[in-house]
């Protein structure tokens, strides 16, 4: 028996305004839901005036199958994105953006 599952359940992610948060997600990032294809959870914590954006370093990563064209869109719909595409590793290729609540998410290649 295993005692830890190779499984994200959930991805806790601290806003100041859920409902904010929420349309970012689904709105500007342009997600269906906040379930992840593998069943992972997106759970937006309210924390209001406690809430601490983690803006140094992306604390999770979403896969887009163009990431040119991600990271154009983006810009067009106003999202805080790095100015290029940048080299991740051998093959891949991403960029940061910063979500309606200050956190810092890596969009990444399908080559990753």
């Amino acid at each position: 028996m295993t005692l830890i599952n190779n499984r994200i359940v959930d991805l806790y992610i601290s806003c100041e305004d859920e409902k904010r948060a929420k349309d970012w997600y689904l709105i500007v990032l342009g997600l269906s839901d906040l379930v992840m294809e593998n069943g992972s959870r997106l759970l937006l914590m309210d924390w209001g005036e406690n809430h601490k954006p983690i803006v140094d370093a992306a604390v999770f990563s979403l896969q887009a199958p163009d990431i040119h064209k991600a990271h154009t869109e983006l810009k067009l719909r106003g999202a805080k994105v790095d100015e290029v595409v940048a080299q991740y590793g051998a093959q891949s290729f991403g960029f940061h953006v910063i979500d309606s609540e200050g956190n810092a998410i890596l969009i990444i290649d399908q080559a990753s």
